[in-house]
């Protein structure tokens, strides 16, 4: 990921299944880059049975992050565009 920020491009947004989450952060750290977790959902944990999480559940929050990002991805691009008119 690193290599990949030395050769210009601009990570914003790193998405990571949460087993990752210590390295994930680590990396985003060093590049500046916000961090959003989607569930693979391998299984339910004790923690979203609690919740009444289901597959369905858990796919929009899935869908949730990647709406928030996209949005914030298309904020930005459509301020820079702006500055060029």
């Amino acid at each position: 990921m690193i290599e990949i920020v030395k050769f210009g491009f601009k990570v914003k947004m790193i998405f990571f299944e949460i087993l990752a989450a210590s390295k994930v952060a680590q990396i985003a750290n060093e590049i500046g880059a916000k961090t959003s977790v989607l569930d693979p959902i391998e299984g339910l944990t004790d923690d979203d049975k609690k919740q009444n999480l289901d597959y369905i559940a858990i796919m929009k929050q899935n869908m949730d992050a990647l709406k928030m990002a996209l949005s914030e991805y298309l904020s930005r691009r459509e301020t820079y565009a702006g500055t060029f008119l």
